[in-house]
């Protein structure tokens, strides 16, 4: 897509906030990241994690990215029976803004206890997929976000933003830097269960009712392309990257 053309895709392309916005966040004009730290953020119904060594703007371009292709995928495709077209939907928008995405299915996940554990799912399942070095961010993240209160306003709207009483979905991803390129491993987990949702991420059932689809991605962002848009991306986001993307304390 040429460049005046990729523009008009993103200043056209209709969005859709979330459910709730994260109350307090910062980020004016989109920027929202250190350098040198680790760091870890809520990102509408996704959680993303940096290790120390991404830089700052592209810290800022993975953000971004990922919200404004969360909002569009939110627009095309609303309701929660949707959720795998959602999914597609986002991938075609991260593509399209320059992201290379590995091609992937999604697998069911099979519980080895009687009792499912959600946070244990994730670890298992991103273990696999990215590695152990990658998942001291993930751990130090999902004990943070634990420990926080059942009143915390971010973890309030992240569950109101990824379940319904008895179906949800929300995504994990650790940015990193390959041969001066960012990338983004990428899981997606899509829970259903016949008991009632409360902490997605720490959600608890007998395995007989509860399955947990899930799908892991490697994508690689290609700087020319989002370069050339990044400024419209922003632009196009305004205000929302401080409703809808907030920093956990790690």
């Amino acid at each position: 897509m040429q460049q005046e053309d990729l523009k008009e895709y993103v200043n056209s392309l209709p969005l859709l906030e979330p459910a709730a916005e994260f109350p307090g966040a910062k980020g004016a004009n989109g920027d929202l990241a250190s350098e040198g730290v680790e760091q870890s953020f809520l990102n509408a119904k996704s959680l993303v994690s940096f290790v120390t060594d991404v830089q700052g703007q592209r810290r800022n371009d993975v953000l971004n990215s990922v919200l404004f292709a969360q909002l569009a995928a939110n627009k095309q495709f609303p309701n929660d029976e949707q959720i795998m077209d959602w999914y597609k939907a986002f991938i075609h928008v991260l593509n399209t803004l320059g992201w290379v995405i590995e091609a992937a299915e999604f697998s069911t996940f099979k519980a080895s206890k009687d009792i499912f554990e959600v946070e244990n799912a994730i670890i298992d399942i991103l273990t696999t997929a990215f590695g152990g070095s990658f998942m001291t961010v993930i751990a130090k993240t999902m004990s943070s976000i634990k420990d926080l209160s059942d009143g915390n306003g971010s973890i309030t709207a992240f569950e109101k933003n990824t379940h319904s009483l008895s179906k949800g979905a929300f995504q994990i991803g650790v940015a990193m830097e390959e041969n001066d390129t960012v990338s983004l491993q990428l899981g997606t987990f899509l829970l259903t269960s016949s008991n009632e949702i409360k902490k997605i991420l720490f959600f608890k059932s007998s395995k007989d009712k509860t399955r947990l689809d899930y799908c892991s991605r490697k994508g690689t962002l290609n700087e020319d392309v989002y370069g050339s848009i990044r400024e419209t991306v922003k632009a196009r986001l305004g205000e929302k990257t401080s409703q809808f993307i907030a920093e956990v304390e790690i």
